[in-house]
């Protein structure tokens, strides 16, 4: 009797061990593949950065001054104000509007953002990854 009854200690023992393995190599699988779509979507986003990079070359490039001039000139009638045309004028005040970011949130906004954080921290502390 008492050697059967190690025996089942035995057994319970390896049937946990296994189940143990089982989760930690799950975990493991679940944390290696998603460090593959974090390795697959980073060299996606340099890959998109260089593409966006060159587009914005080829625009400043494609921007030409002397042909947007001759196009204001011949086909919409424009032409350079003379001298005369241009007024300067001098402003004394500041150009400049200062605002705290209280005044511009205010309790409301402040407020949401809290249950909103505070709904985003649940959802992170009981999802799996």
């Amino acid at each position: 009797m008492l050697n059967r009854i190690k025996n089942i200690r035995r057994i319970c023992a390896i049937v946990v061990l296994a189940f143990a393995a089982g989760f930690m190599i799950s975990k493991f699988v679940t944390v290696h593949e998603t460090q593959e779509e974090i390795a697959a979507l980073q060299k996606e986003l340099t890959d998109l950065e260089s593409v966006t990079s060159q587009k914005v070359f080829e625009l400043e490039q494609s921007v030409d001054l002397a042909k947007i001039e001759e196009e204001a000139t011949t086909r919409l009638g424009m032409q350079r104000p003379e001298r005369y045309q241009t007024i300067y004028v001098d402003v004394k005040q500041d150009d400049v509007t200062e605002m705290t970011a209280g005044e511009v949130e205010g309790a409301s906004k402040r407020i949401s953002r809290m249950f909103k954080n505070i709904g985003s921290y649940i959802v992170k502390l009981f999802s799996i990854e």
